[in-house]
This record gives C-alpha cells, sequence and structure tokens, in this order.
C-alpha cells in the first residue's frame, strides 16, 4: 500500500492556495488537471521526472495528449468517478509508459471543488523499472 502522506498539510488542506509558483518549491510532481482534464499546472519536479517540459504539457488534454498511457479504467476511472462523486483522495501506485521508460510511481489524486476547481494529481516515488542498458 502507498505511504499517505508525501504532501504536506500545508498544501493538501489549502488547494485554493496552489498556484504554479508554490508547486514549483516543492520536491514532488504536481499536476493540476480541469474537470475536462487539460492540464492547467505541471511544476518543475513532475517536468524533472517526466521529462516533459511544461511548455508541451499545459493547456493539453492530460489523458489524450500528455499521458494517453493513463486513459484506463485504472487512472482516468478514478478521475471520473471523483468528479461525479464531488470528491476525490486516493493513493495508488502507477506505472508511465508513455514517452519515458516505464517508471512506477505513488499517486495521490486529490480533488476537493470547496477549495479548488483543479484534481491534483501528486506524484512521489518514481522508481525506474528497466536499467538504461545502452
Amino acid at each position: 500500500m502507498p505511504r499517505k502522506g508525501f504532501v504536506p498539510q500545508a498544501i493538501s488542506e489549502h488547494l485554493d492556495s496552489l498556484n504554479q509558483a508554490l508547486a514549483d518549491q516543492q520536491s514532488f510532481g504536481i499536476i493540476g488537471l480541469d474537470v475536462q482534464a487539460i492540464v492547467r499546472i505541471f511544476n518543475k519536479a513532475e517536468e524533472r521526472l517526466s521529462g516533459l517540459p511544461a511548455s508541451e504539457v499545459l493547456n493539453h488534454s492530460f489523458f489524450d495528449d500528455v499521458a494517453p498511457c493513463t486513459a484506463s479504467r485504472l487512472f482516468r476511472g478514478r478521475f471520473l468517478a471523483g468528479l461525479e462523486r464531488g470528491s476525490l483522495d486516493e493513493h495508488f501506485f502507477y506505472t508511465f509508459t508513455y514517452r519515458i521508460r516505464p517508471v512506477s510511481a505513488h499517486i495521490h489524486m486529490l480533488y476537493r471543488p470547496a477549495q479548488s476547481p483543479l484534481v491534483f494529481l501528486f506524484v512521489d516515488r518514481v522508481i525506474p523499472l528497466f536499467e538504461d542498458l545502452g
């Protein structure tokens, strides 16, 4: 089971103050999606972890353009279910396979519409699954 609590409480309890500048100060990945799954926040740590520059990610569809490997019941399904329920606070492991070598990550998906209209994906503990043998 993923360990909970890698997102500081000052952030998880105050999503209304989480903007690009604050996100860029964090050491773990932060992706903010609007309810149509368009990327609105993509922090510097996530750029480093994913190898994707924010300029190629911001204002693009997360599930269609940025990380189509997440367009599954396990990932997008959680996103859609959280929107339908009106809240989301889930931890899970996921292996990203698009554009980069496969990496496993601890995802904390958080949606509290009373605090912020964005669904936040917090990404921690990225583990490469294969060594670069080249």
